[in-house]
């Protein structure tokens, strides 16, 4: 085996072992197990019978191959010699080599920050994201992005007139999901009605533009509404009343950005006019703003439940 020390030279050690005959002064050639012995000149170490004898004074080893007993062997002696052979170092780096050899960890700065290559044998360094991102692909090179679909905020909300969202759309998002969670009206068989916010403003004017398509299970019969120059867009029949399952997904769209603020979805309440009904609808904004929020209510009574935003990845 090779053996040494960081800055030394290393040397290979092999056990040379031979019970040789009686009378023998000599050692060379093969041993018992047609080993060789080779050594490095004053290396090596030459037991009798497991006793290490002395250099010089039990025996001579001057060229590397051959070693000469002062004492003659008698029968049923075994002689072993540990040979150490230095190695020569033909494979090295410099320190400056072996440095370029891994990648400093300096590059990494931040916690969660990953090592790239940017080019062929060039490692760069990617920030860490943030809150939500997901690693992409961007010019061949990997690069933090928002997620296919990524929470924005929620509100929980118990018999209020009025649930209002701000600041919740920006531009980072083409299009949003709005999920109505278990929500109806005191009275039941109310309006689902919504309206745009820019600022601290809700869009009350009469610029509110749409439709919504209704089919009542029991009766299974359909019917329609629409609204022009409302003041709000509108859900027609979509709340039930107390204790009966009621919910929503609206997609809403043209949000944090100038725009129309458009929204289209569906609506399933458990109990409007005592039947069940699915109610399918859309509407839009009249006047085009910057729309980053919105108001939701009923038409006339207080609402409770939970709304939750999503926002969908532009790519």
């Amino acid at each position: 085996m090779a053996t040494g020390r960081i800055g030394t030279t290393p040397v290979l050690t092999t056990r040379w072992s031979k019970a040789p005959a009686a009378g023998t002064t000599s050692l060379s050639g093969l041993d018992d197990n047609s080993v060789s012995l080779v050594y490095s000149v004053g290396y090596e170490q030459v037991y009798l019978n497991g006793a290490l004898l002395s250099r010089t004074n039990d025996y001579t080893a001057t060229n590397g191959t051959s070693i000469t007993l002062t004492n003659a062997t008698v029968a049923g002696d075994i002689v072993e010699v540990f040979a150490n052979a230095t190695i020569a170092l033909t494979d090295t780096y410099t320190q400056s080599q072996a440095n370029g050899k891994f990648i400093n960890n300096t590059l990494t700065t931040t916690t969660g920050d990953i090592i790239y290559a940017s080019a062929a044998n060039t490692p760069a360094r990617l920030g860490i994201g943030s809150t939500d991102q997901v690693l992409k692909v961007s010019g061949g090179v990997p690069t933090w992005g928002a997620g296919g679909l990524t929470f924005v905020t929620s509100q929980t909300f118990s018999s209020v007139a009025s649930v209002t969202f701000t600041s919740c759309f920006t531009s980072s998002y083409v299009s949003y999901l709005i999920v109505f969670e278990d929500i109806y009206a005191a009275t039941g068989a109310d309006d689902l009605q919504m309206q745009w916010r820019y600022g601290t403003t809700t869009e009350t004017g009469a610029s509110y533009y749409g439709s919504c398509s209704q089919f009542y299970s029991n009766s299974a019969t359909t019917s329609t509404t629409g609204y022009r120059n409302a003041a709000q867009m509108t859900l027609s029949n979509a709340l039930g009343g107390t204790g009966q399952a009621s919910g929503a997904y609206l997609f809403a769209h043209n949000l944090g950005q100038t725009g129309r603020g458009m929204i289209n979805g569906q609506h399933y309440a458990s109990d409007v006019g005592n039947e069940p009904a699915e109610i399918f609808g859309g509407g839009f904004a009249g006047t085009s703003r910057v729309f980053d929020g919105f108001v939701i209510k009923s038409s006339s009574s207080n609402i409770t439940g939970t709304i939750r935003v999503y926002g969908l990845a532009k790519s």
